[in-house]
């Protein structure tokens, strides 16, 4: 049927679905390396394949008070992804967020990717990424996708409940800053 034709609100939840029936990666990377990240984030979703994307740089201290309240919600976000990419430099094992994030895809069984940064010395987190189970590719949009695309990830969206719904506004209530 023509898109013309449809009824309003059919073509939205179309389009919804189909976002939702899309791989979604985390990208985890230390915050000092945001301006890095985001050509390579750029790169994957332009890749090809359907890549959505989902990354946090929280501002919160790792040991501050509400950052359990972060944690929370970044647990939630990597339970709807399929795959873990953490791009890495110099720096990223200083990172407790990066650490904590790598953490917990473990704990979900997530398969994880290891990116380094162009010029970064960093053999010691790609030592660490290996010793986990991440197998490291280069940092191009392309090889992350290709990768993905050799061993298919698993979809881990779950469908939207009333409980999990109430957690995540809850989360949302409390001031962040």
């Amino acid at each position: 049927m023509p898109m013309h034709l449809v009824q309003p609100g059919v073509r939205e939840l179309r389009v919804r679905e189909s976002i939702q029936a899309r791989p979604r990666l985390f990208l985890t990377f230390a915050g000092v390396d945001l301006a890095l990240a985001r050509p390579v984030a750029a790169q994957l979703r332009g890749a090809g394949g359907g890549i959505v994307l989902d990354y946090a740089v929280p501002s919160e201290p790792f040991a501050a008070q509400r950052s359990a309240l972060i944690r929370a919600s970044l647990a939630l976000r990597l339970k709807r992804c399929a795959a873990t990419v953490c791009l890495f430099g110099a720096e990223t094992l200083e990172d407790d967020w990066v650490r904590w994030t790598l953490a917990a895809s473990k704990q979900l069984r997530h398969p994880l990717i290891g990116a380094p940064f162009a010029g970064a010395a960093s053999g010691g987190v790609a030592d660490l990424l290996a010793s986990i189970g991440a197998e490291i590719v280069p940092l191009r949009g392309e090889a992350i996708a290709q990768r993905l695309a050799r061993r298919p990830v698993l979809q881990r969206t779950e469908p939207l409940t009333a409980e999990g719904l109430a957690s995540t506004l809850r989360l949302m209530k409390h001031p962040l800053r």
